[in-house]
């Protein structure tokens, strides 16, 4: 098969991968021009064909298709170098959509989206709340999605006998910065350990251009972090992200960054002097470094606690006024 039909199977298969339910070919080319691919529902019917015979695609009934296990497999595998870059731009592309107003605490948001059994939520909850009180994650105000097949975005279903939590990813800080006109470049995520309560040193790094996953669910998956320690002991292994802003942004910066406060966003943020490199990192001249904790240190510290979660970080756009203070949900 040429390339270039490969490049729409797999754009094809990552559409239906988002959908719980079968879709059909008009909906499938909808969203492939979104994607910057012109296919009429004639030709997508031709692709579909092709998949189905290859059991990448099921077809259910006049409803559409349904992506199959062979065919999640295959978004795996298929064209990583097509892949490098995905997820700085789609840091990019949230970040600028983020409305949040840095006065009146209103507008939107970006959610990390994390499904967890619902006979852990009460045991999760409080872990969580301890992680977020230490300033461990992006705001206190969270969003349980908990009615079973509620649709909380196109294609995003709450499963069965499960809730979706949302919390509030660290992009929207880059968001927001953009917002105010400060030009934010987004380096990597990373492993950043903690002693006597203080960042110490970055020990893991996986830079957003080089890697096509979003590096914090790699390292919560390696299970690299140890929140549960930082949060009796003051000591540990949690999740941050480094970027970089201008020296001539900076002032303007720390007051945006002292202005969310104020309306619930106090997670911790480390802003580095100019030319300076901190934790370990050297930055790029005429810079200062932004290092912020990863929004999934909440969920992290839940999976420490062998608590079952499927994350989907910068998941979805949401309304910073609809999130709650996470003790309201105890």
């Amino acid at each position: 098969m040429n390339k270039d039909i490969e490049r729409k199977v797999i754009a094809i298969l990552e559409i239906l991968s988002n959908y719980t339910e079968p879709i059909g070919a008009n909906t499938i080319s909808e969203k492939l021009l979104e994607k910057g691919i012109e296919l009429s529902d004639r030709a997508v019917r031709y692709h579909l064909k092709i998949m189905d015979e290859r059991g990448l695609t099921k077809v259910v009934g006049k409803k559409g298709r349904l992506i199959t296990e062979k065919g999640r497999e295959e978004i795996k595998k298929a064209l990583v170098a097509d892949k490098l870059g995905f997820i700085i731009s789609k840091i990019e592309n949230l970040a600028y959509q983020v409305t949040l107003d840095k006065s009146t605490g209103k507008g939107t948001v970006i959610l990390n989206l994390s499904v967890i059994p619902k006979k852990d939520l009460k045991k999760a909850l409080n872990i969580m709340k301890d992680i977020l009180k230490k300033g461990y994650g992006i705001s206190e105000k969270i969003i349980i999605f908990d009615e079973e097949e509620e649709e909380i975005s196109p294609g995003v279903f709450v499963p069965e006998k499960s809730v979706i939590i949302g919390t509030v990813c660290s992009v929207t800080i880059h968001g927001i910065l953009i917002k105010n006109g400060i030009p934010v470049s987004a380096k990597f995520a990373g492993v950043l350990e903690v002693k006597e309560n203080e960042p110490i040193r970055f020990l893991e790094a996986i830079t957003y251009n080089g890697s096509t996953l979003d590096p914090l669910e790699i390292f919560i998956k390696s299970r690299m972090t140890s929140l549960s320690s930082v949060v009796k002991r003051g000591e540990g292994k949690v999740l941050a992200t480094f970027r970089e802003i201008p020296n001539s942004a900076r002032e303007d910066a720390q007051n945006i960054i002292e202005m969310l406060k104020d309306i619930g966003i106090k997670g911790k943020i480390y802003l580095g002097k100019p030319n300076q490199e901190i934790f370990g990192i050297p930055v790029t001249q005429e810079t200062s470094a932004l290092v912020i904790v990863g929004g999934l240190n909440p969920i992290a510290g839940i999976i420490e606690a062998n608590i079952e979660a499927e994350n989907k970080a910068m998941s979805i756009l949401y309304n910073y006024e609809q999130l709650q203070p996470i003790k309201e949900y105890l």
